[in-house]
């Protein structure tokens, strides 16, 4: 059976079973309601979005070998600060009770996700100075060490527990807390993106109802695209629920562009099978006749942009970064759901609606029909080259700009202060280096055990190197336990500088012992010899903290004074590698050095989704090339409509970075709009290009190319404008959110639907057509 034989049953059946489809879609959604409760997403997480073999998980994975107490991904950090006057006694009491609290679960969080949890407090470890007690002794930390990345939803649990513990406990007047950290960041992200999730959905429905009622100019015919696709806006999700209980991850940001893009893809579809449809009306077609023309007419169009728009989002799958790979298949399955609506739900509705579907009129809106697109038709096929060569010049600029974009990292640090994250930052920032609250951990790995003195050597040596690293304002190791700012503390003769002491003890390192034994110590030793006994149990606490137990590694931990996620900070990290190598050579050692902390696992990131850009890009471009050419058998027509995607891609990133460095004085563009942003184009926008060709293939049977041409134009123009602002009010209302990723996202994605629709499918594909002649075949 041939395709067209093949279109032509499946619509004639599909009208004559409308009710049967409109009532099947009715009872999927309901079973599905009822029968899918929503997937945790927890139990389809990975601990780190990033792949086990990139250097900062690989570090992280040797701290917690040798250091088990120290191989946390993030941390939460709780930041207690009394602006007035130092902590008191009632303070680090309070602290302290804190910190002992954190180890017991809170509901809803299970005590063993607490399992690998680990708290320090201004008393865990018994030094001269502690760096969790700031010099004016004006505010202390309390850090907890979490097995998981900082954005991850495990994180987040933790984070919140922490919060309700330090909520439900009755601070001292005057003493103010706030949760920070990478994890704490990571959380009020979440916060962020949850936010922005509610604001796009309403902004995204009342765009989609604005505009439909704009175009339609008839509630009927407005409200059955809307009706069908917020329908199948829901099935969408409870399939995806379901994909979620085995093993699909589907978190806030994959769902975010699953609505985004299921109401825009769907509302086009629904808008292009419904203008054609009003064409058979017009040509005096009964309704019911005129839906069946109007589905057999584009059918092709809708699955063939479907299929483009599904296969282009798929090779996401093939990225490393954890978020690209499971947001491809989210979207995917989304938009089939979306295709599947607008073929068989939309057509049903129309078939039923009958006479009344443009009710009250006869005619739904034609942006331009009568003299906008003819004109452009005319102006087209008359100077085809003069056309092309302005169109070009016009988009040469911001498309070269395109090519030279800074790209930023640091999106954490657009969190408003409403954000509690910011709060504890900007707290922490007046008592320590900026950088304290996400330290790096500088592990060095040896193939063999060393004695306690090679290794005081080794890290006097390594110390010194990274003191010179420019960005480096503290330094805590073997041979300077306590920090750079009070100077070097050998672990062979300690200090005996007077501890801040935990409450209840004026000695330094009197905690660390059991009760009993502290008072067996005071009762049978002079204070010199307890003086004495004391800078022992210092000097193994010391060891004990920075070398690990088999002898074979020791830790720094480095204090920068720069923001953890800027280019700087990472600069900083490099700096250091090159700088602790230079000390083991140096030293004449054999050893591994490796660097872990949330900037060497930004560093990874940027690595890794670099890489997945020029991947995933090929990829997508050499798929839907390919597809293209298959649907238009004309190779030079296809490659041209590939190479326009690609200008108009490079020409909106140039205008975005443009726009926000002019009004916002950003420094660049957050880094996943690169990526986002090409595939939603390359793959999303040869939409309108398949309509276009689509309809110019049909021409093309009864006109010369230039004709076609303009008739093309003609009756596309108004459907593609119309799609296009649909979509481009759909995908804008990401910037309706908090982040400052969905806001440049949002703005970009709009601006680059408005410049395909307007300039780049109106004149620069149809200059081309006519001046080469090629029309393509009939999709």
């Amino acid at each position: 059976m041939s395709l067209e034989l093949t279109a032509d049953w499946f619509v004639r059946a599909l009208i004559r079973l409308r009710w049967v489809i409109v009532a099947a879609w009715l009872l999927v959604a309901a079973v599905l309601i009822v029968g899918v409760p929503q997937a945790d997403p927890l139990t389809s997480e990975r601990p780190s979005f990033l792949p086990d073999w990139v250097p900062s998980r690989q570090a992280t994975a040797a701290l917690a070998r040798h250091f088990p107490s120290r191989g946390g991904l993030s941390e939460a950090v709780v930041v207690f600060e009394r602006r007035d006057r130092e902590l008191g006694s009632a303070d680090w009491r309070a602290i302290e009770e804190i910190a002992l609290r954190l180890s017991h679960a809170t509901h809803p969080l299970r005590q063993e996700e607490l399992h690998d949890v680990l708290v320090r407090s201004p008393t865990s470890l018994p030094l001269p100075k502690t760096p969790l007690i700031s010099e004016d002794r004006h505010a202390a930390l309390v850090v907890v060490g979490i097995s998981a990345n900082f954005i991850t939803l495990r994180s987040a649990r933790i984070v919140e527990h922490v919060q309700r513990v330090v909520q439900g406990y009755d601070l001292p007047e005057g003493l103010a807390a706030a949760i920070t950290g990478s994890s704490g960041f990571g959380r009020d992200y979440a916060l962020a993106a949850r936010k922005s999730s509610d604001q796009t959905f309403y902004v995204t429905v009342a765009a989609v109802i604005f505009i439909l009622l704009l175009v339609y100019r008839a509630p009927v015919a407005a409200f059955i695209p809307l009706a069908a696709i917020s329908l199948a806006a829901v099935v969408a999700l409870k399939v995806l629920d379901l994909g979620g209980h085995f093993g699909l991850h589907v978190g806030t940001a994959e769902r975010i562009f699953v609505v985004v893009l299921l109401f825009g893809a769907g509302t086009d579809y629904a808008l292009l099978l419904m203008s054609r449809c009003h064409e058979f009306l017009d040509a005096s077609f009964s309704p019911r006749a005129s839906a069946a023309a109007g589905l057999q007419g584009t059918l092709g169009a809708i699955l063939a942009s479907a299929g483009t728009d599904m296969a282009g989002l798929l090779m996401l799958v093939f990225a490393q970064y954890g978020i690209f790979r499971t947001t491809g298949p989210a979207v995917a399955v989304a938009l089939l759901v979306a295709m599947l609506a607008s073929i068989t739900l939309v057509p049903s509705a129309m078939a039923i609606a009958g006479g009344v579907l443009f009710w009250p009129g006869k005619r739904m809106g034609s942006f331009g029909q009568k003299r906008l697109w003819p004109a452009v038709g005319r102006l087209v096929t008359r100077r085809p080259l003069w056309v092309l060569a302005a169109t070009l010049v016009l988009l040469a600029g911001p498309a070269l700009q395109g090519l030279h974009i800074r790209w930023v990292y640091d999106t954490l640090a657009y969190l408003s202060d409403d954000y509690q994250a910011a709060r504890g930052l900007n707290m922490a920032m007046r008592h320590w280096p900026v950088g304290e609250v996400a330290p790096l951990s500088v592990l060095i790995e040896t193939p063999e055990g060393m004695s306690g003195e090679r290794w005081n050597r080794l890290a006097r040596q390594v110390t010194r190197r990274l003191a010179r690293v420019d960005g480096v304002r503290d330094i805590r190791s073997l041979s300077q336990p306590v920090g750079s700012l009070v100077g070097e503390v050998e672990t062979r003769a300690p200090a005996t500088a007077t501890a801040p002491a935990p409450p209840g003890s004026r000695l330094p390192g009197l905690s660390s012992l059991p009760r009993m034994g502290r008072r067996s110590l005071l009762d049978n030793l002079g204070i010199g010899e307890v003086v004495q006994r004391l800078k022992e149990i210092g000097r193994e606490k010391i060891e004990e903290e920075y070398v690990s137990p088999d002898r074979r590694a020791t830790r720094m931990v480095v204090v920068l004074g720069r923001p953890s996620l800027t280019l700087e900070a990472m600069a900083s990290v490099d700096d250091i590698r090159q700088a602790a190598q230079a000390a083991l050579h140096e030293a004449g050692v054999d050893a591994r050095i490796h660097v872990a902390g949330i900037t060497a696992e930004i560093m990874d990131t940027r690595s890794i989704t670099r890489r997945d850009f020029y991947l995933v890009a090929g990829l997508v471009l050499g798929v839907i090339l390919l597809m293209v050419i298959v649907l238009l058998r004309d190779w030079l027509l296809s490659l041209f409509m590939i190479a326009s995607t690609l200008v108009s891609y490079l020409a909106t990133l140039g205008l975005t970075y443009w726009f926000f460095a002019a009004v916002f004085g950003s420094p660049g563009l957050d880094w996943k709009v690169e990526v986002f942003l090409f595939v939603v184009m390359v793959a999303v926008g040869q939409d309108y290009n398949i309509f276009l060709a689509a309809r110019l293939a049909q021409e093309a049977r009864r006109h010369d190319a230039r004709e076609a041409t303009r008739l093309a134009v003609i009756h596309t123009g108004p459907v593609i404008s119309s799609c296009g602002v649909i979509m481009a009010a759909t995908l804008g209302s990401l910037a309706a959110g908090d982040l400052v990723l969905l806001i440049q996202l949002g703005f970009s994605l709009a601006l680059g639907m408005l410049i395909d629709t307007f300039i780049v499918r109106p004149l620069l594909l149809p200059a081309f057509v006519a001046l080469t002649g090629r029309t393509g075949k009939t999709l």
